[in-house]
């Protein structure tokens, strides 16, 4: 299954590119500038799982945009990446059935775990995106529902969790039987009012969960 990079900034899109290698697999992936979309053998990307869509913030620009790509090329999900939105497209986004948008000046993390997010059945949409970045406890709670308190053995956890681990290597690295892992999993997803893993780990991206333990990766900015 295909992954599709869709930016017109080439720099932007080398750094998104990297990153959707490092969460899927580089040879999954496909980038290229929107001028390319009519160029592209479509024997050679379908089917198509993913698309992510740099929109341009003009809004009939990219109405047009995003109904080119859901005509050619189908995708079975879609994520837009933004710097401004208007509300006729995301309106017609919705309409179409993109399951997210997220801010081109996201964090690596933030974008992985969007794309995640996104390919377990999920969805991320800017009031929970705006509403989450901007660091008070009220506006998350508005965005994600009551915050409970993390014990440290969660917090780990959800860490290993965040990097895409399952419970069988979680189990591995701390220690701890399969099932108690899973048992402090439902505990988490309960605590971050949280659906499954993807879920999990995009809302503790968001609200900066992670700290500062996680590795430094450089931010597409």
């Amino acid at each position: 299954m295909t992954t599709v990079l869709i930016e017109e900034y080439a720099i932007l899109r080398i750094a998104i590119q990297h990153i959707l290698e490092s969460a899927r697999s580089p040879e999954s992936v496909m980038s290229m500038a929107p001028q390319k979309l009519n160029e592209l053998s479509l024997s050679l990307v379908r089917p198509v799982e993913l698309v992510v869509l740099g929109i341009t913030g003009v809004a009939d620009v990219d109405l047009h945009m995003l109904a080119s790509v859901q005509a050619q090329l189908a995708p079975r999900y879609a994520l837009i990446l933004y710097d401004t939105l208007d509300t006729r497209v995301m309106a017609e986004a919705a309409r179409q059935g993109v399951c997210g948008f997220i801010a081109k000046n996201s964090t690596p993390e933030a974008i992985t775990a969007a794309v995640h997010l996104v390919l377990a059945g999920g969805q991320c949409f800017p009031r929970l995106i705006v509403e989450a970045v901007q660091g008070s406890q009220h506006a998350a709670q508005r965005a994600y529902g009551p915050m409970r308190m993390l014990t440290p053995r969660q917090e780990e956890i959800l860490r290993l969790l965040a990097k895409g681990c399952t419970m069988r290597e979680i189990s591995k690295e701390i220690g701890i039987s399969v099932a108690t892992v899973k048992s402090h999993a439902r505990t988490l997803y309960w605590k971050l009012n949280a659906r499954n893993q993807a879920e999990a780990a995009f809302i503790a991206v968001q609200q900066g969960l992670l700290g500062d333990k996680d590795e430094d990766t450089d931010s597409p900015k």
